[in-house]
């Protein structure tokens, strides 16, 4: 038993979600299907919004996310590396974002490119491993290159390898210095960092009079199989992190107590049970507040919802995702909108993004951040071309600056923002 649960605290369950959707992906298609659609999805242009399961059906989609999560989670062994919460956020987040963007292809490409820069500045790897795993963000840059500006495939492809290599060369010296201008605040701050390599590119590619069409394709026929997969992941997640916990939650109020405002690794102090409890809990509560919604499990959606559990282990919990989400659903019904919009369901989840300001500042000031959120994310996601995969991270950094700067304006020595904490 206490093999296991070492092991568990080294892995935390990362190889076998990874293996339930390799495993899976034969059971919901058939073999020759599968094949066929995984190769699909590694030649399509892959900009938001692309819906592997409409390209290569879901079981093709589960190969695509469970091959990135076990190849990046060997590699992260292969360094001789722990799953830590930012590790567990990144794999996490691979996987989800291999159901609309991320394949093996172009991600590839972009690890490559930080590998590069690891080489180049005599660094270990492991020492940028979480930017290595955040930085495919901008994995779609490869496959638009590749196969979306209907360039010849001689000249298309070794295009796409360089610019792939040269923004995850350039990515990591570029998020190790943006933190500073949220402070935190934003989780996805990788995301900010490659929305601005994002806006480089769709200028260039405006100027230099490339054009391809944008796309919003997505598939909610899967509905009920994801939500089967979503609801065992997160059980199986919190009932191991109880069990390993010594089956008792008597230290998750030390999570509950945590702001998110990162860097927050609650997986320190060999807190790894509890984190993954942690994780399953969220991961539930969220799963319901998305269905009491209405909203349908698409590919990304799926994405999104992997990405929240990834993040529960670095920086969200129950007590700091929710208010944000609410704000953009209340503003998006001002706006008329309706939260089973793809762009709105999105941005409500991605949202969660912003749960370190809940944290420290309270249940109105994420009630209003979420409200600011959603115009911000609408305007930057015409100005990016699809490009960049995190586009909510990228906006999120904007309306933190936005609130904190309020925020800082107002709060006096004597008299801090708290507001129902």
């Amino acid at each position: 038993m206490d093999t296991i649960k070492k092991r568990i605290q080294m892995n935390m369950m990362v190889p076998y979600i990874a293996g339930l959707f390799i495993i899976s992906s034969f059971f919901v298609q058939s073999f020759s299907g599968i094949f066929e659609g995984f190769f699909l999805i590694q030649v399509n242009k892959s900009i938001l919004l692309t819906d592997y399961i409409v390209v290569g059906g879901l079981g093709a989609t589960m190969l695509n996310s469970g091959i990135l999560m076990m190849a990046s989670y060997l590699i992260v062994r292969k360094l001789k590396l722990n799953i830590s919460g930012p590790i567990f956020a990144g794999i996490l987040t691979i996987g989800g974002f291999g159901f609309f963007g991320k394949n093996l292809l172009n991600v590839s490409v972009i690890y490559f490119g930080v590998f590069l820069y690891s080489q180049y500045k005599r660094i270990p790897l492991k020492s940028v491993i979480v930017i290595f795993l955040f930085s495919t963000g901008l994995a779609p840059i490869t496959s638009l290159f590749m196969f979306g500006l209907e360039i010849p495939l001689l000249y298309s492809i070794p295009l796409g390898i360089f610019v792939g290599v040269f923004s995850g060369f350039i990515l990591v010296e570029l998020a190790s210095h943006v933190i500073t201008f949220h402070k935190g605040y934003d989780l996805y701050n990788v995301g900010f960092a490659g929305g601005i390599i994002a806006l480089l590119y769709f200028g260039l590619i405006k100027q230099f009079g490339f054009t391809y069409t944008s796309v919003s394709v997505y598939s909610e026929e899967k509905h009920f199989v994801l939500i089967i997969f979503l609801v065992i992941i997160c059980l199986s997640l919190l009932i191991v992190g109880y069990i390993i916990n010594g089956k008792n939650i008597d230290n998750y109020k030390e999570i509950l107590s945590k702001s998110g405002r990162a860097i927050t690794d609650f997986t320190r102090k060999n807190n790894q049970g509890i984190t993954l409890f942690n994780v399953g809990l969220t991961g539930i509560l969220v799963l319901i507040l998305i269905l009491i919604l209405q909203i349908k499990i698409s590919g990304p959606v799926m994405g999104a919802l992997m990405t929240v559990i990834g993040f529960s282990a670095f920086g969200k919990h129950p007590f700091n995702v929710f208010p944000s989400m609410i704000g953009v659903l209340v503003i998006s019904l001002v706006f008329g909108y309706h939260p089973t919009d793809i762009v709105i369901s999105l941005a409500i989840i991605f949202a969660t993004g912003l749960a370190p300001i809940t944290g420290e500042h309270g249940i109105v000031a994420g009630l209003f951040t979420g409200m600011i959120h959603l115009p911000i994310a609408l305007t930057f996601n015409e100005i990016q071309g699809g490009i960049l995969l995190y586009a909510n991270g990228f906006s999120a950094a904007f309306t933190a600056v936005i609130v904190h700067t309020l925020i800082s304006t107002f709060e006096r020595r004597d008299t801090k923002w708290r507001f129902m904490r």
